[in-house]
């Protein structure tokens, strides 16, 4: 057939048309094939037939496995021809092999599956195996920024519909967003899929890796009822762009090609290739798109369109520049938070034996480094943690110091400072840490809370609440933000509020030894003395060094007449 020349698009053209139409509410998904995850280093599926075949006709290797036998696996093949357990007669799939091998072309798609029955007849497991060993070492390509910011922005283009089983598409929401996504990787959740959703959806409609995916001609033969259900109800909210996906499996391509499949839209089959229509897809594909006066959409790779959706979509935000500052700033709060919790673990003396050998190392291999001259930034921040916890005030400023030297950018050397400060009651020197924090990130809540705590000792009790608001909006699982709000509700008299608070902390972290004596301290001043010596021996049982909890819970006993036991507390809080 001849396609209509006027249906097929640059895609400089589709960008353009995606931005005008998302602005005027249009919803476009995803359909991703192989294709999609050749620059992240996964085989086409065109390349793994060859690998395949090579290996089945006893001419090459296939990582490892020895070239088998051309006859037998002519053999095999004929007999489950016979058997209708492949599609295609092996001469048929074997002339395929050879006219691609003699022109540097490659095999049609539709041989997929049968040549993958093949090459793992004796054993499907190691199919599986197979595929997940070149799957799990790649990590997304650039693109995926773009379909990334696609997926999260606005919720409008919230959709992935995949043959693949690698989990690209997730590494790249990890990466580049804070979005975690619905990822439908069974047939049996297809019914959780949803366009009201808030959040991205993945699609798998041959399966995860994990759940035995779909890679032979008997379980590609057919879209399975649960996903027909739910891709209906998608075609008719979303219009479909395909990507890498050359419909050679029977089941996603055949429910798109029958009739009773409504796909509101149009629908955009992007192809590798240029503008000449010497590359279209295949006839049955030109059929399939014409039909349903959709468009075909040239693009140099995956990763090409990508990048020029996102230029007219996003503009700057997906250059290099800026995007090395976004993982930066993520991979530091990871950082920062990871040793912020290491120290915490120090204080436990549960585990301070386990820990100390680490820690022996971790300092062994800093004064390495520092006589090679080559500690980064954090070790320094290390270092300033490590002196602040040991009450080393004035070494921690210098060490945070050296680290804004090598790297003016991190928030969380600034952060850190400002700890110390704070600790040091310089507090102006702290506030002006913190602001310049939040200046390098904004998006980290520990560091409104710690100016939050500066504010309150200067007394400055409304930005106080301000900072607190702000870092349990960020992170509305932040104990310690509720129970330091608590303590400024307290000192404002709003001693409900005080007590809200320090519930929700102690929700939030059952452990929280402080917050337990903090909610002490309000049971008893409302009088309920009973339970505020409950509270107070939480307090008491998660931290034993808590003198506080012991001195508040010997005024409680002598608030109900238990003297001896009031005094056992008053001489262990002498002692500590």
């Amino acid at each position: 057939m001849t396609f209509p020349k006027s249906r097929v698009l640059s895609a400089k053209r589709l960008s353009q048309l995606m931005k005008e139409s998302t602005g005027n509410g249009a919803r476009f998904c995803f359909i991703l094939g192989s294709g999609a995850s050749v620059e992240s280093g996964i085989p086409s599926g065109n390349v793994l037939e060859m690998q395949w075949m090579d290996c089945l006709m006893g001419v090459k290797e296939d990582r490892g496995m020895p070239t088998m036998d051309a006859e037998e696996t002519r053999r095999i093949a004929n007999e489950l021809c016979a058997e209708k357990a492949i599609a295609h007669k092996f001469e048929e799939i074997e002339d395929a092999w050879r006219y691609a091998k003699e022109n540097g072309t490659s095999i049609p798609s539709k041989y997929y599956f049968d040549i993958y029955k093949l090459r793992f007849y004796t054993n499907p497991r190691n199919g599986y195996s197979y595929l997940e060993k070149i799957m799990e070492p790649c990590t997304p390509s650039l693109g995926y920024h773009t379909l990334a910011k696609l997926l999260t922005e606005n919720n409008l283009n919230n959709l992935v519909i995949t043959t693949n089983f690698v989990s690209l598409v997730e590494d790249a929401l990890f990466l580049y967003t804070d979005k975690k996504p619905l990822v439908v990787g069974h047939e049996s959740l297809a019914d959780y899929m949803d366009a009201n959703i808030q959040r991205p959806i993945v699609a798998k409609v041959h399966r995860g890796l994990m759940y035995a995916p779909f890679n032979s001609p008997e379980t590609t033969q057919e879209l399975k009822t649960e996903w027909q259900k739910a891709l209906s109800y998608a075609l008719n909210t979303y219009t479909p762009i395909v990507i890498g996906y050359a419909g050679g499996d029977h089941s996603l391509m055949s429910f798109l090609e029958d009739d009773a499949t409504t796909i509101q839209n149009s629908i955009y089959w992007c192809y590798r290739g240029k503008i000449d229509f010497s590359s279209l897809p295949e006839e049955n594909i030109q059929k399939f798109v014409a039909k349903r006066n959709g468009y075909f959409v040239a693009i140099d790779g995956f990763d090409a369109l990508m990048v020029e959706i996102g230029k007219t979509m996003y503009g700057d935000a997906i250059r290099p520049g800026i995007t090395a500052e976004h993982l930066k700033e993520k991979h530091d709060r990871r950082v920062q938070r990871y040793n912020e919790q290491w120290e915490k673990l120090n204080e436990k003396p549960e585990i301070q034996e386990t820990l100390l050998e680490m820690n022996v190392a971790e300092r062994r291999e800093e004064e390495q480094r520092e006589k090679m001259q080559e500690l980064t930034a954090w070790d320094y921040i290390r270092r300033g943690i490590r002196a602040n916890t040991e009450g080393r005030k004035e070494d921690a400023l210098k060490e945070c110091t050296k680290a804004i030297a090598i790297d003016p950018q991190s928030a969380a050397a600034y952060n850190t400072r400002g700890i110390v400060y704070d600790d040091l009651g310089q507090y102006e020197e702290a506030i002006r840490d913190y602001n310049k924090s939040i200046e390098l990130d904004s998006s980290y809540a520990e560091t409104y809370n710690n100016r939050g705590v500066t504010y309150k000792n200067l007394g400055q009790y409304r930005r106080a609440i301000g900072d607190y608001n702000k870092a349990i909006e960020l992170d509305p699982s932040y104990a310690v933000a509720y129970n330091n709000r608590g303590v400024v509700y307290k000192e404002m008299k709003l001693t409900q509020k005080a007590f809200e608070d320090y519930n929700k902390a102690i929700e939030l972290n059952p452990q929280y030894a402080t917050a337990y004596k903090n909610r002490g301290d309000i049971y008893a001043k409302l009088k309920r003395y009973e339970k505020a010596i409950e509270d107070y021996t939480q307090s008491i049982q998660l931290n034993p060094k808590n003198k506080q909890a012991y001195l508040n819970r010997a005024y409680a006993y002598l608030a109900i007449g238990r003297e001896e036991l009031a005094e056992a507390d008053k001489k262990i809080a002498e002692d500590l």
